[in-house]
């Protein structure tokens, strides 16, 4: 805790409360580390889905098409 002194007999203190940082509580603290980490984690999606040369889910559903439309002919 600071003190300070005036000359006049004045005297008043000051003491930082400890339930914020930068302006920030301890749950908005918490709050911005998880969205940076989801942000992270969907940039990392993101990349691995576009690196990939083919997309098996939706091979499976244009066979499963082709398939139909050459039993129909």
């Amino acid at each position: 805790m600071d003190e300070f002194r005036n000359t006049n007999g004045y005297s008043f203190s000051w003491t930082q409360p400890y339930n914020s940082y930068y302006g920030m509580s301890a749950g908005e603290i918490y709050q911005d580390l998880t969205v940076r980490e989801e942000m992270i984690r969907i940039d990392a999606v993101d990349n691995i889905v576009q690196n990939m040369l083919t997309y098996p889910d939706a091979d499976a559903i244009m066979n499963k098409i082709r398939q139909k439309g050459e039993g129909n002919v």
